[in-house]
């Protein structure tokens, strides 16, 4: 008897949660940088990955005064410890894996947690739906438990995937 795939490895209800994201989106907001503040602008775009089990994600902005910020995400679900994971690439050197979960039906929570030269460095990201077209996001960045960067944006949906 033949099983596909699909059948093997069922998509849980946890990864569709995810299509909340999909779609092409304008950001707009602030980043505040060792209490610099900076106005910011661009792009995401989020599409459907491996299946259903998760969303790439690739994210243009200019940041007043700094210029062009790029990022390639990657977000699922994993069966395996039951948690979202987020895993960022950005053109400023960063690559890391935050984990989370839905902290109520409309925000889901990421940390990330590690090194930054020889410093612990942390990562908190919340994303809110606030609506069918819109999504806020506030981040908090720390380095030895001081707080190094800000960010506060919103997302407004400008078209389905």
């Amino acid at each position: 008897m033949a099983s596909s795939l699909s059948n093997l490895f069922p998509l849980p209800d946890e990864a569709k949660t995810l299509d909340v994201f999909l779609g092409n989106w304008d950001v707009e907001g602030s980043l505040t940088y060792h209490s610099r503040r900076f106005g910011l602008k661009g792009t995401s775009v989020f599409s459907p990955a491996a299946g259903g089990w998760g969303v790439s994600a690739r994210t243009l902005m200019e940041i007043e005064g700094l210029g062009s910020y790029q990022e390639a995400d990657l977000l699922c679900f994993s069966r395996d410890d039951g948690l979202f994971h987020y895993f960022a690439v950005t053109n400023t050197g960063a690559a890391y894996d935050h984990r989370g979960a839905w902290a109520d039906p409309k925000s889901i929570r990421f940390t990330y947690e590690g090194k930054q030269g020889l410093g612990n460095y942390s990562e908190v990201l919340t994303v809110k739906v606030l609506g069918d077209a819109q999504l806020s996001i506030e981040e908090t960045d720390t380095l030895e438990g001081q707080t190094v960067t800000q960010i506060q944006a919103v997302l407004r949906k400008a078209s389905a995937p």
